[in-house]
């Protein structure tokens, strides 16, 4: 399963961090440092596990608390409707 970026949010980067906000729900989320890579990541990755392998190897982490981590981001960004789950 891959993900997609919602195309109603958009994308403003901060000195630590980011802003996503929803433009049709007005809603507004974090990101930190971390979660600025996952989110520049999701475009170019097939799945969270490749997600959290780069992001291992950039930040040098355990694979299993990268893989936990993105899994993590990537469930709360979905539940918020930030970014879109599509199969194949």
């Amino acid at each position: 399963m891959n993900y997609h970026k919602n195309p109603s949010v958009v994308y403003t980067e901060l000195e630590k961090g980011a802003i996503l906000l929803d433009l049709d729900t007005k809603y507004y989320y974090n990101l930190n440092e971390t979660g600025v890579r996952i989110w520049q990541l999701i475009d170019d990755a097939k799945d969270a596990s490749e997600v959290a392998e780069k992001l291992s190897r950039e930040f040098e982490v355990d694979s299993m608390k990268a893989l936990a981590s993105v899994q993590r981001l990537l469930e709360d960004l979905e539940k918020n409707r930030l970014i879109v789950r599509q199969s194949g």
